[in-house]
């Protein structure tokens, strides 16, 4: 990314590769040098670390490289941050005041499988309703955290079913991680460059029109008490 310069156009998707790397050796020197409950703490701190960053990527490829207009609109502008600052919280919050420490770690990280893949699933939804160009870099990183946020939320759902007990699909995570790495790397390494970011005066009025509606739509769903008073 950075010979090719792609570290100026994907700034937050090249922190979380950074990051990424950054928490595999620290939890490789937590795991060896120090206790089980150091490295407990080492990894469940990190995964919080690596929610904000994994969060920031998916800002950047929907809100600043797909849907330009949205950033214009309050509720998407702020829906990424606050949903990582959200998620952040409650994880530790939860784990504080658990007697079941793991299990609350571990119950707050499949809460994040599912808002991840629901962020996903949204947005790609609405690409396909609007008929928005989807290629490229910003199809290919989407890719890569669509393959993971699959096979993650497939292993909550079984987990969920045995009691949140081990699942085959376990061993699973870290090759969807793997695949997904490679989706990047095979991607980033072509030679095709990014599209251009859209300037306002670029936007139609029919988009940011469509954009509010989905705003009002979602917030009926989110306070329909209050849309009626």
């Amino acid at each position: 990314m950075v010979r090719r310069k792609l570290h100026r156009v994907f700034p937050f998707f090249f922190t979380y590769v950074v990051v990424t790397c950054l928490v595999g050796v620290i939890r490789f020197v937590a795991y060896k040098g120090f206790s089980a409950n150091t490295y407990f703490y080492v990894y469940w701190c990190s995964d919080i670390v690596l929610l904000v960053a994994s969060f920031s990527a998916l800002y950047e490829i929907f809100l600043q490289r797909i849907f330009t207009g949205f950033s214009k609109v309050r509720f998407y502008r702020y829906l990424f941050p606050l949903a990582a600052l959200i998620i952040a919280a409650l994880a530790f919050l939860t784990a504080l005041n658990a007697p079941d420490k793991r299990a609350a770690f571990l119950i707050a990280s499949k809460v994040y499988d599912f808002i991840r893949s629901v962020v996903i699933g949204f947005f790609v939804l609405l690409i396909l309703v609007m008929g928005r160009l989807f290629s490229g870099y910003e199809f290919s990183i989407t890719l890569g955290f669509g393959i993971q946020a699959s096979v993650a939320l497939a292993n909550s759902a079984v987990r969920a079913v045995r009691g949140y007990r081990s699942s085959e699909l376990d061993r699973f995570e870290p090759i969807a991680f793997d695949v997904a790495c490679l989706v990047w790397l095979w991607a980033l390494s072509k030679r095709a460059k990014p599209k251009p970011m859209l300037s306002a005066g670029e936007l139609k009025v029919e988009t940011l029109h469509q954009v509010r509606q989905w705003e009002e739509a979602v917030k009926d769903l989110l306070t329909p008490g209050k849309r009626r008073l």
